[in-house]
């Protein structure tokens, strides 16, 4: 029950927050980058499905709905309240995207302190961190040149693969083409 509410916390605050102070009247304009948000994640369970880097074990969804939720009830409203609010001057720019880093960074240090998120195969909240400060500023670049962060978005994607050993190809056993060889003599 515990796992619940702290899943739902979070969920509800994004959503209320998102009601009440996003920019419902131009919420168009912020679609495409919510959706570029929730590709995000989406290729992140394609990509490194057979090594995961961290997941949310649930006890009450299974975990493809689970990711659904996250999308629609946390990404989607991030970008959101995000974008609605984005200041114009550069340093102000820069703080505000280090307040929502540190807010990801908080919710994120919760659900590890309580198990929410459990990391595997050498991640950590240090690179959670880092995921984050490149995160938020490819979202505002995203709403005003989508084709160059897709770029970055990918270059960060196949750098990730590699510091993680998630491989491009599929790499063939040099004995499997034997197996196959020796299938085909038989017959």
């Amino acid at each position: 029950m515990k796992l619940i509410l702290l899943r739902i916390i979070p969920l509800s605050i994004f959503l209320i927050s998102a009601y009440r102070w996003g920019d419902w009247k131009r919420w168009q304009r912020y679609y495409p980058t919510m959706l570029f948000f929730g590709f995000g994640d989406l290729i992140y369970i394609a990509v490194f499905h057979d090594k995961v880097l961290w997941e949310f074990p649930t006890n009450f969804l299974v975990p493809s709905l689970d990711e659904l939720l996250l999308i629609f009830g946390i990404f989607f409203p991030t970008t959101l309240l995000f974008l609605s609010h984005y200041p114009k001057r550069v340093y102000f720019q820069i703080i505000y995207i280090v307040m929502w880093v540190a807010i990801y960074m908080f919710i994120e240090a919760v659900d590890l302190i309580t198990g929410i998120i459990v990391y595997s195969n050498g991640w950590s909240i240090w690179w959670s961190l880092l995921h984050n400060t490149v995160q938020f500023p490819l979202i505002a670049l995203h709403y005003r040149k989508p084709l160059l962060t897709w770029i970055i978005a990918l270059i960060f994607l196949a750098i990730i693969m590699n510091i993680f050993n998630v491989p491009f190809m599929v790499v063939k056993h040099p004995n499997s083409m034997q197996n196959i060889n020796l299938l085909i003599d038989r017959s």
